[in-house]
């Protein structure tokens, strides 16, 4: 397939389009500067020279590609540029059959009190940083027929290859002997890790059915259990340090509030299509996660 992506060198999106490839699939990416096309070159993707901001800049790409994954963002404006990007998408495909690929957030569920949810969760009650995101999953999704289908893909806590929430973990377990968190550690997380993420994004492109397909584990842990284990992992015999919620907000805000969120998810669309993680926890996972961190900090 001719798959045309956005965020192709982030964090996440490097390793979707690593996949991609590995499975045969032409993917061009879009690329910011010429640093972000050498990456993206390197990886075996065409280089999209554009911005997110100027759908000029990629409308000719997108109308000529089978799929199109949506994985850019720009914290600075994240709301405005995403909005952006949808109607542009959705423009320039509307006369042409294509599979639209959207990357929505766990965070866009909002607390779920103690009950596990699966894709039909609604999105009434998002957490505060991501308020926007629910109306963009309902715009996205309105754009499916007409020969052309709309997928959400919700990642949950996504770790491994150095990033993730969990990295901060694995710096302070190094660096203070501590692997702090965030509030009381009884809220629970759903975590994927990033190659498994990328392994159903392809599945998910493949397939070509719409829908909302939320991408986590299955295994959803107390962040006081996922940072023992990263503390473990690093060395730190599993001592963890509770960084108080007020503490937390004052230097990140909302994002403190999101990462104190009691969030049990599941992903029942996923394995429909055949997608098992071979992660299955974090926990059981730890000692690889920080082996790909502490590579990742050498380089």
């Amino acid at each position: 397939m001719k798959i045309f992506m956005t965020g192709g060198t982030g964090y996440v999106g490097r390793v979707v389009a690593e996949t991609l490839i590995a499975r045969g699939h032409h993917v061009s990416a879009l690329a910011r500067s010429e640093t972000g096309a050498a990456q993206l070159v390197a990886l075996g993707a065409d280089a999209v020279s554009g911005d997110l901001t100027h759908v000029e800049s990629y409308r000719h790409v997108v109308r000529g590609a089978d799929a199109i994954v949506h994985l850019g963002f720009d914290y600075r404006t994240a709301a405005e540029t995403d909005r952006l990007s949808i109607d542009g998408f959705l423009e320039a495909t509307e006369d042409r059959e294509s599979h639209l690929v959207y990357t929505s957030g766990m965070w866009v569920v909002g607390d779920t009190g103690g009950a596990t949810v699966g894709d039909d969760a609604s999105t009434d009650h998002p957490a505060e940083i991501v308020a926007w995101r629910s109306d963009h999953e309902r715009r996205f999704l309105a754009g499916h027929g007409a020969g052309r289908t709309a997928s959400v893909v919700r990642p949950g806590h996504v770790y491994g290859r150095g990033g993730g929430l969990t990295a901060r973990m694995f710096a302070t377990a190094v660096r203070s002997g501590e692997a702090e968190f965030v509030g009381e550690g009884s809220a629970f997380w759903s975590n994927i890790h990033v190659d498994d993420l990328a392994r159903l994004y392809a599945a998910v492109v493949e397939a070509g059915d719409g829908g909302v397909y939320q991408a986590v584990d299955g295994t959803p842990e107390r962040t006081a259990i996922v940072a023992e284990a990263a503390s473990r992992a690093a060395g730190a015999e599993g001592r963890t340090r509770s960084v108080p919620l007020d503490q937390a907000r004052q230097k990140m805000g909302a994002f403190a509030d999101a990462m104190c969120l009691d969030q049990k998810l599941s992903a029942p669309r996923a394995r429909s299509l055949g997608w098992e993680p071979e992660y299955v926890s974090f926990t059981s996972s730890a000692d690889v996660a920080f082996a790909e961190w502490d590579a990742a900090r050498s380089r």
